[in-house]
């Protein structure tokens, strides 16, 4: 009966060092974890802070560049617009340089210049609505993209705020409720084991 009772009192003790072993092993373990996914949590979010302000500035600039096309677009219309009414003039002088008179064409000379200036005038014209064209087409091309990247920052500040670290105190809860959960019977075992061995046969067999 001694015997037996010493047996499951050793068994008791080991049961409880070894618990003991492995709830300070999982201590050491779940606490690094937990380290580990604080300070990955609080890189992350700055990481995306970081990226959420970078296409906001992107998304700012684009809306900058489809301003500044605007108005060039406009600038290149009324340029062309211009271009158009000099060449009609000019078209106009160089027919008033075939004016006669007594019969003489004095002026004559001069029409060539002016219908070579007017033809020139309407050259720049085209051009310059050719410019606006494109500069209609960037714009059609650009405009989109400001908004979408606009979307695009708020959903990484969105996902910033959610990514704030709430994960860390739940995976800390973890760990403390594993501990106990090792920690309770291995000290129970421990003491268990070691009364059982102090215990006097008398009080075994009572």
């Amino acid at each position: 009966m001694r015997t037996g009772r010493r047996t499951m009192g050793s068994l008791l003790v080991a049961y409880g060092i070894l618990g003991i072993a492995l709830m300070v092993l999982t201590a050491w373990i779940g606490l690094d974890v937990t380290f580990r996914v604080e300070r990955l949590a609080t890189d992350a979010d700055a990481t995306l802070a970081a990226a959420a302000r970078s296409t906001d500035a992107a998304a700012a600039a684009f809306t900058n560049i489809d301003a500044s096309l605007s108005e060039a677009e406009t600038s290149s219309n009324t340029a062309a617009a211009l271009a158009r009414d000099a060449s009609a003039t000019l078209d106009a002088l160089a027919s008033a340089m075939g004016l006669s008179v007594f019969g003489a064409q004095p002026l004559l000379p001069l029409a060539a210049e002016f219908t070579t200036s007017a033809d020139q005038a309407a050259e720049l014209a085209e051009t310059l609505d050719a410019v606006a064209g494109s500069l209609s087409d960037t714009r059609t091309d650009v405009s989109p993209i400001g908004p979408q990247l606009k979307l695009l920052s708020d959903g990484l500040g969105d996902l910033s705020d959610s990514s704030d670290g709430t994960s860390a105190p739940s995976l800390r809860l973890a760990v403390a409720l594993i501990l106990a959960w090792l920690t309770l019977p291995a000290i129970g075992s421990l003491v268990g084991g070691v009364l059982l061995l102090r215990m006097r046969p008398a009080e075994t067999a009572a």
